[in-house]
């Protein structure tokens, strides 16, 4: 069990091996990010050797499992809780079943946030995609808050690239999220997620709250690392104090 006293120890995985396609720059800039959104925790990130380039297809998606079985069987000498570095939520239960600790999907946190935040909210995603966010919505129970996914018009290569050059096609298609009736927009890709002030920039142009699933994951995965190891006692005791 985690001791509740200590940071928890969080593994951000990515599920394709970044360092390879976009360089090892990317990936400690992108630790960087995660450590100023959770300073709470202590954080490490892990690219793989294998696994597909990105994560745009249902083909690329079943391939993440096969590229961190290995290393899944390992994660609970070090960590406390996994975040998987994908909005599609690859191999989420698998990988719990494999490592034995929370593995969580920041794809369904951020759609949760989203529910908390508004009334019905889109999702802004890459192009490609893989296919079957409806579904999963279904399956979360919040398909009745669910407008669209819209593509904003560049892979994920093109936005790790050069995401200012993406950027009006990105406020265009949130600007239309939102006249569909959208009051909330989740970002739908981590290429989106990891462009520096994107939220503040959406949020000033469409006037909504604007949900970084990354954000959203980490802070799941903190909950996740409490819930498990249960109340501190101090906790418990304020509670029998107010209780009686």
């Amino acid at each position: 069990m985690p001791d509740v006293s200590a940071r928890p120890r969080l593994l951000y995985q990515l599920a394709s091996p970044l360092h390879r396609t976009a360089g090892d720059k990317t990936v400690r800039r992108r630790l960087d990010m995660l450590r100023n959104w959770a300073p709470s925790a202590q954080v490490e990130i892990a690219s793989p050797e294998e696994g597909p380039s990105a994560i745009e297809s249902a083909a690329d998606a079943a391939m993440v499992f096969p590229a961190l079985r290995e290393a899944a069987t390992g994660w609970a000498k070090s960590h406390d809780a996994v975040l998987i570095g994908c909005f599609s939520d690859p191999a989420v239960e698998a990988l719990t079943e494999m490592s034995g600790i929370p593995v969580i999907g920041p794809g369904e946190a951020g759609m949760l946030a989203a529910v908390q935040l508004g009334e019905r909210f889109s999702v802004l995603s890459s192009d490609p995609t893989p296919p079957g966010l409806r579904r999963r919505i279904r399956g979360i129970g919040i398909e009745g808050s669910f407008v669209s996914e819209v593509m904003v018009g560049g892979s994920v290569a093109d936005l790790n690239r050069d995401p200012d050059r993406h950027l009006p096609a990105i406020v265009a298609q949130a600007r239309d999220c939102v006249a569909q009736g959208a009051d909330v927009l989740v970002l739908g890709c981590f290429a989106l997620s990891f462009i520096p002030g994107l939220p503040e920039k959406l949020t000033a142009a469409v006037g909504v709250p604007i949900v970084n699933p990354v954000i959203a994951g980490l802070k799941a995965a903190e909950a996740a690392v409490l819930y498990r190891a249960g109340l501190p006692r101090g906790v418990q005791d304020t509670m029998i104090r107010s209780a009686e």
